[in-house]
């Protein structure tokens, strides 16, 4: 099986994903001090809606091409606005034709002491991903298996953070790995939100 991030770039559950993750970024924002992300199966970064990848199974049509550009009541509007600015600002035409991946949505939304830790194993994914963000001085792209960042590159430097943990779900026994992980995680870093 090759469930690639690709196939489901902007589907509902990378909308709600994304929407949390984005507001999740934001409130660690209202403090000075600087935040991680680590994205443990970080996939390529920024998708092409219009690719032949993504139209195979055209999910995007019933996430984020339902939402970009409908009319919300004004409290939804604030909720979704860092996770929609960022969309938007890749899209200025108002239409839609590149998605954000967790790692582009959280880069775009960081201050300059913020920073990124996004792990790939996939090569053609990780290869797109350490080219998005090539020279990018707050981006740290690692070819790994997302399960062994989870002991690997914890505790970060930085105090306060967020750990994403988002794999394909396509190999047997991956439930039992988030289990694992997140408690391994955890033990190494406390204070970061999972």
């Amino acid at each position: 099986m090759d469930d690639r991030h690709i196939h489901h770039a902007g589907n509902f559950a990378d909308v709600l994903k994304h929407a949390a993750l984005a507001r999740v970024v934001t409130h660690l924002q209202n403090k000075e001090n600087a935040i991680r992300v680590v994205d443990t199966h970080a996939g390529a970064g920024l998708y092409d809606l219009t690719s032949e990848e993504a139209q195979k199974t055209g999910e995007w049509h019933a996430g984020i091409g339902r939402l970009l550009n409908a009319r919300l009541p004004e409290e939804a509007d604030r909720l979704l606005e860092p996770y929609l600015s960022v969309v938007r600002a890749l899209n200025p035409d108002n239409g839609i034709s590149r998605y954000p991946g967790s790692p582009k949505l959280v880069r775009e939304l960081f201050r300059e002491q913020d920073r990124l830790s996004a792990i790939e194993l996939h090569p053609q994914d990780g290869e797109a991903l350490r080219s998005l963000f090539d020279g990018d001085y707050q981006t740290r792209v690692t070819t790994l298996d997302g399960w062994l960042a989870l002991g690997a590159h914890l505790p970060p430097k930085e105090r306060r953070g967020v750990v994403l943990v988002d794999p394909p779900f396509e190999l047997e026994g991956d439930y039992d790995r988030l289990v694992d992980g997140l408690a391994r995680a955890y033990g190494r870093w406390q204070s970061g939100l999972y």
